[in-house]
Order: C-alpha cells, then sequence, then structure tokens
C-alpha cells in the first residue's frame, strides 16, 4: 500500500502546495529576519535544527514510501487533512511569534545593541513560540505523509530544539542580562505552565 500522496495525484498537488507554501513562508521569514552575521552566535545549533527539519520533511515522507506497512489506508483522506490543518496551524503560531516579536526575531542566534526582553503576546507564557509552532507544523505534516511511522520524525526535530533552545537561551542571558533572567524564572519555554 502506497500513501495517499503517491497514491492519488489529487492528494499530490495539495500537498505539493501546501509545502510550497510552507517553504515560501520560511523563505520570507529568512529574507525579512536573517540577523547580522558579525552578531551571529548560531555556532551548531543551526545545523542541528537544519538536520532536524530535513529528518521531518524529508525523512518522514521518504519513510512514509519504504515501509508500506504502516501506511493509513482507512480514513486516510481524513488524515491527511487534518494534518494539513494542524501544519497551518502550527505555521501560523510560528508567523504570529515572528510578528510579535519584530525586530528583536532573527533566523541566527544573535543579540543585538539595545535590545529588550518581549514578554507579551505569545511571549508571555512561553519564550519560544515560534519553535512550539514549527514542531506543530511539522507534527501536521507528517500526519498528512498518512503512514504510521511518519510522526516519530518529529522526535528529531524536536532534540535539534533541545540543543538549541539551552544554547539561545545561553546567549541572551549574556546579551540581555538580568531582564532575560527574569523572564526565563516566569515562562515556560514551548507549552505554556508545563515545558
Amino acid at each position: 500500500m502506497s500513501p495517499l500522496f503517491v497514491a492519488d495525484p489529487a492528494a499530490s498537488v495539495v500537498l505539493a502546495l501546501a509545502l510550497a507554501a510552507f517553504v515560501g513562508s520560511e523563505y520570507r521569514i529568512g529574507r525579512t529576519h536573517p540577523g547580522r552575521p558579525e552578531l551571529s552566535r548560531d555556532e551548531w545549533s543551526g545545523a542541528a535544527v537544519g538536520l532536524g527539519l530535513l529528518a521531518v520533511y524529508v525523512g518522514g515522507a521518504v519513510i512514509s514510501v519504504l515501509v508500506p506497512a504502516t501506511v493509513i489506508g482507512r480514513g486516510a483522506w481524513w488524515w491527511f487533512a487534518a494534518g494539513l490543518v494542524v501544519a497551518a496551524c502550527g505555521q501560523g503560531l510560528r508567523l504570529r511569534a515572528v510578528h510579535q516579536l519584530g525586530a528583536a526575531f532573527t533566523v541566527r542566534v544573535q543579540t543585538a545593541p539595545g535590545q529588550r526582553v518581549v514578554d507579551t503576546g505569545l511571549y508571555r507564557r512561553i519564550r519560544h513560540p515560534s519553535y512550539t509552532g514549527a514542531l506543530i507544523c511539522a507534527l501536521g505534516f507528517t500526519i498528512a505523509y498518512t503512514n504510521w511511522l511518519s510522526p516519530l520524525t518529529v522526535l528529531v526535530l524536536a532534540a535539534a530544539y533541545v540543543v538549541r533552545i539551552p544554547h539561545e537561551e545561553r546567549v541572551l542571558i549574556a546579551g540581555l542580562g538580568e531582564p532575560y533572567r527574569r523572564y526565563i524564572g516566569r515562562t515556560k519555554r514551548v507549552i505554556p505552565f508545563v515545558l
């Protein structure tokens, strides 16, 4: 049995359009919020996230095709549609987080002179809502791949954020000082009231 996006031409077109919209929005984020290379403190954490994204968006699809025993047969269109809705919600959350952080959001880990702690909107309860959105989006796409194994690839992206987030927070503490340290004390990283 093949995953829906392989077996049904309409599903392939819909998935391709959804992935193109996702890549387009990420490209726009990168173009409008690149950060300043001379201030970058990204180190290896950016590569970890890149590998995590590759594992989800390419690896999840490849697993879907190569492991037919776990392809979702019954209700595949429902799972496909539900996955795309979850992905859209996750990317919407990510885009909202980027917008709320404004000029302070960059794709590189860094701080800029005069930067202040943003603790309103989505940032009131969690410190990294853009990562929360990215994880939700990734989960949605892997559900849309209609194979029960594909969502497991999101664990690779989650592991990448386990590397990235503490590194980023060390840089933010060094750059923003005590206000960011206090902010850490009253917020969670990616899930309000939980984690």
